[in-house]
């Protein structure tokens, strides 16, 4: 069985929208589902590294810092040939939706905080977004945020 790593954005706009992309029919990973943007860490590079890169191929955007807020093993699915170690970095951005580049997907999309858990998402993205949606309107990014400035 193959192994490899994976790092993702849960990317988070100034009315605490999260940026989904929607994949397409053309990829082993959850085709036509909604995910986190992001893809493999290549060799010497460091997931963080890989997560600022893969959003910028992704959606054509640029943050600064991004933090981890996990790291583990991809939730099992059916079928699926690989074992995967996914990272998740949170960030914020200033960025609107008209700022948003179709790098790779059917769309790339900043989706209401309380519609997100509504889509058709992949299993790590549904497994990581139920997991950090915080309660009063905020994701863990912004409660981080908030903390770190108080």
């Amino acid at each position: 069985m193959a192994t490899y790593e994976v790092a993702l954005v849960l990317l988070v706009d100034s009315s605490e929208a999260v940026l989904l992309q929607h994949r397409d029919d053309q990829t082993s990973a959850s085709p036509n589902q909604w995910s986190l943007p992001g893809g493999h860490v290549e060799p010497g590079e460091t997931p963080e590294q890989a997560a600022h890169r893969e959003l910028l191929e992704e959606t054509g955007l640029m943050t600064g810092e991004l933090r981890a807020l996990w790291s583990g093993p991809r939730p099992y699915e059916a079928g699926f040939p690989h074992a995967v170690t996914v990272h998740v970095f949170c960030g914020r951005t200033d960025a609107r939706q008209q700022d948003v580049v179709v790098g790779e997907g059917r769309a790339m999309v900043f989706v209401p905080r309380d519609e997100v858990l509504d889509r058709d998402l992949a299993v790590t993205t549904a497994a990581v977004l139920s997991l950090h949606l915080g309660g009063a309107g905020e994701t863990h990014c912004s409660a981080a945020d908030k903390a770190r400035r108080s």
